[in-house]
């Protein structure tokens, strides 16, 4: 994955010492922001760099609302703004006289009692200053197809999205779906992962077996034999892809995706649950701080990745 990266350099003439020496601090961080779980009145969201050991950190917090930045898109696409206040919202820029280890649970900076051999070189906490909040998601339920794709349209005032399509019509709009057409085969085992077409898009070139315009994935007779896809589950274990038969070019495909095979077996009914991982961008613009050793009118601290699983009964 390409790693993007920002250097905010300053020469500040700074009399810290008797000689009048310039001092030079130049920040170079990628951006990928990690945040620690375990205090229960606020979040740690920080950046490491090594050589040097440096780490940027936001603290925030830990309310019902600011949970949402971690959940939920920001509402009409505004940011929401903390105001750095130095007590309950801080920013703070250290050095280390070693690199600071995070690595899956091991996260020295969320350590209770920190190790004995790390020592805080420098330490800088802004004075004034706010922070942006911009949260965004590309594919709410996972499936492969994103949301806009799948007709989520534009959230109101309040965060919701009260003309998004739904079209198998029952409990959950498209975006929010795992089997838009309630099928019993998941959307994401109907789009064209292949990427012929290049765009990197599976809803530019979806799978569509019967060539009837209407992609698989919103087709509830996906080979066109008449027999609901539902309907060819020979075996009534509520998965259609696990009963074969040979097609026309001596291929072994499942009924649903089989012309030649129109028996129908009846429809053992639907999965009683919708199922997804969300994944959750959360982006961090730091405005208008002093940290004593430098200022800056605008500063892009990051974004911070976080992923979970939803379950929700039809």
């Amino acid at each position: 994955m390409t790693r993007w990266f920002y250097t905010i350099l300053f020469l500040l003439l700074l009399i810290s010492c008797d000689d009048g020496d310039i001092i030079t601090v130049e920040l170079e961080f990628d951006m990928d922001l990690e945040r620690c779980e375990n205090d229960i009145d606020s979040y740690l969201i920080y950046d490491l760099r090594e050589d040097p050991n440096e780490s940027l950190s936001l603290i925030i917090p830990r309310t019902t609302d600011n949970e949402l930045l971690f959940t939920e898109p920001t509402p009409s696409n505004m940011p929401t703004t903390l105001t750095i206040n130095g007590t309950t919202v801080r920013f703070i820029y250290r050095t280390y006289n070693r690199a600071v280890v995070s690595s899956g649970a091991n996260q020295e900076l969320c350590d209770v009692v920190p190790p004995a051999d790390l020592t805080i070189l420098q330490d800088f906490e802004a004075t004034t200053g706010s922070v942006d909040v911009t949260v965004t998601i590309e594919d709410d339920d996972n499936d492969g197809i994103s949301s806009e794709d799948e007709g989520r349209g534009e959230m109101d005032e309040n965060g919701n999205y009260p003309n998004a399509l739904n079209t198998d019509g029952d409990a959950f709009p498209d975006y929010l779906d795992e089997d838009d057409d309630n099928d019993n085969v998941k959307t994401i085992d109907e789009i064209d992962t292949s990427n012929a077409d290049g765009d990197g898009n599976p809803a530019t070139n979806p799978l569509d077996t019967d060539n009837d315009g209407t992609p698989d994935y919103l087709d509830t007779d996906d080979d066109g034999d008449g027999v609901a896809t539902i309907e060819e589950d020979a075996d009534g274990d509520f998965n259609p892809r696990n009963d074969l038969n040979t097609n026309s070019e001596g291929e072994l495909v499942a009924h649903y995706l089989n012309d030649l095979e129109t028996t129908n077996y009846g429809s053992p009914g639907l999965t009683d649950n919708n199922i997804y991982t969300r994944t959750v961008n959360t982006s961090f613009l730091v405005r208008d701080i002093n940290l004593e050793i430098f200022t800056a009118t605008e500063v892009n601290f990051g974004t911070l990745i976080t992923s979970f699983e939803l379950s929700t009964i039809d």
